[in-house]
């Protein structure tokens, strides 16, 4: 949720949800969730970045624009891709990589490389 504020519940309120650990499925553990939407705390250790990153690495790309860098942002935003709440770095990682070839003519391999 952009717009929201993500407030975590108490630890009486916490539900329990199945995890992994290493690949592998191992039970169930208490998990945090926002009280104003209800989404659930990433607690692995898969833990988003921060937009800045991927700025960082935009600008360092020398063949997108700053029109390009500019569109590409403006997506990355309108998808809550700065929700380190509820975001994995790996879901950051897929969706930056299509974003960034939608506006782009830079190769998977490249982008994939660079991150």
């Amino acid at each position: 949720m952009a717009d929201c504020k993500h407030e975590s519940c108490g630890t009486r309120e916490k539900v329990w949800l199945p995890y992994e650990f290493e690949g592998r499925s191992r039970g169930l553990k208490p998990h945090s969730y926002c009280i104003h939407c209800g989404i659930v705390r990433n607690t692995s250790a898969d833990r988003a970045k921060p937009m800045g990153y991927y700025m960082n690495i935009l600008a360092r790309m020398p063949m997108i624009t700053k029109v390009q860098i500019r569109l590409i942002v403006k997506e990355l935003e309108s998808r809550d891709f700065d929700d380190a709440y509820s975001m994995t770095r790996s879901e950051q990682e897929k969706i930056f990589s299509s974003v960034v070839k939608k506006y782009s003519k830079v190769s998977k391999d490249r982008i994939r490389a660079s991150l």
